[in-house]
Order: structure tokens, then sequence, then C-alpha cells
């Protein structure tokens, strides 16, 4: 027997994405029934139907094909750190500021 025919028959958990994916499907095409094309095409429940079930079908090709999850992506954190440290600066800056107490022109003196 092929080895991912007996790794499907041993994998409960593939099983279950299979039979999820076949619900989803089936939701999407009641669904798809009961709606015009162009309804059919901007429908975000219908769309989320087929896409949650080409998820489930993905998840259980990768479990019986033995392939391992793929990474997740990297999430660049530079422009996170730069507003970050800005605006730490302008804290700094202002509290220092703060802490010379007012920084206006001299006052004229009176003449006497």
């Amino acid at each position: 027997m092929n080895k991912a025919v007996e790794r499907l028959i041993g994998d409960k958990h593939a099983q279950e994405q299979i039979g999820d994916s076949a619900r989803r499907l089936g939701a999407a095409y009641r669904r798809a029934r009961t709606l015009r094309g162009q309804e059919a095409v901007q429908d975000k429940k219908l769309y989320d139907h087929v896409r949650e079930a080409a998820a489930s079908l993905t998840e259980a090709a990768r479990r019986v094909t033995g392939q391992p999850e793929p990474e997740p992506k990297k999430r660049r954190r530079l422009p996170a750190v730069v507003i970050l440290a800005s605006v730490a600066l302008l804290v700094r800056a202002m509290h220092r500021q703060q802490q010379a107490g007012p920084s206006g022109p001299p006052a004229p003196a009176s003449p006497a």
C-alpha cells in the first residue's frame, strides 16, 4: 500500500481536515446556489467558506505527505522601534524643557 494512503488511514487529524473541507465546500455550494453571479463573486461568506475549505485540504495534504508546517513569516520590527525611539526622545526633550522653566525672552526692565 502507498505510504500516503497508510498515513491517511492512520492520521485522524488529516481525516478530520478532509471532512471539514467537505463540509465547508458543501456550505459554499449551498450559498452559491442562492446567489446570482455578480453577488457570488462579491460575497464574503462564500469566499470564507471556499478559503477555509482550501486551507483544510492543504493541511490534510501536508500531514499525509509528511511535510512540515511552513515557518511563520518574520515581521519587520524596525519601523516600530524607530517610532518608539522617536517618541521616547520627544518625551525626554519635553521633560527637560519643562524642568528648565520658562525659556521665553527676558522680561523688559522697568524704568526706575
